[in-house]
Formats: structure tokens, sequence, C-alpha cells
């Protein structure tokens, strides 16, 4: 096998599938203590802060298939894939914090 194929799996066995079924567990069976640091009582909605952050989550495991399967075909060069994930990480990081200027409870 090539390293382009070891890479791609890694990818998909260490990112994906983790970022997707933590993604899953959060907006769809509330599993909300899987978000670091989070504490029911300071947000006025939780149900819609925990559906924002797993959904971002599961965005980003749909592009990181994206990225491994570009990679894998030889599509992506080094800097394109860095840039790209770096991107969809920072796309995940500003809808948490997002989520916690819209939904915490006025007053804390």
């Amino acid at each position: 096998m090539e390293e382009s194929t070891f890479e791609a799996l890694f990818i998909l066995l260490f990112v994906v599938l983790p970022c997707g079924i933590s993604g899953y567990l959060i907006a769809y069976k509330g599993r909300r203590g899987l978000i670091s640091g989070f504490n029911e009582n300071k947000f006025s909605n939780p149900q819609a802060f925990g559906k924002s952050v797993g959904l971002s989550l599961i965005i980003l495991s749909i592009f990181m298939t994206f990225i491994a399967y570009l990679w894998y075909l030889g599509g992506l060069t080094e800097n394109q894939m860095s840039s790209s994930v770096i991107f969809l990480v920072i796309g995940v990081v500003v809808n948490y914090f997002y989520g916690i200027v819209k939904y915490r409870k006025k007053g804390n």
C-alpha cells in the first residue's frame, strides 16, 4: 500500500469516526456531558447549544472524509490539506464560542 493510503486511513479512524460519533451523541442523543466544561445550569437553552456543537462536529467529520479521500487520490498537496483542516477546526471552535455567547443565561 502507498503512504497516502495509510494516512487517509489514519484520518478516517482517528479523526472522522470520533468526531462523527461524538457529534451524533451530542446532537441527537443529548449527551451534552461530552462537551468539555459543559454545565446545563449556565445555558438558557442547553439542547440548542448541544445540537449546534454536535452538528458542527458532524460537519467536520463529513468534510474530513472528503479531505482524506482527496488526499488518497493525490488531489491535495500538504499545504492545501493542512490549511483545509485548520479552516475546519477554526469553524468548529468559532461555532462553540458563538453558541456560548448565544445560549448562555443572562447574568452569568
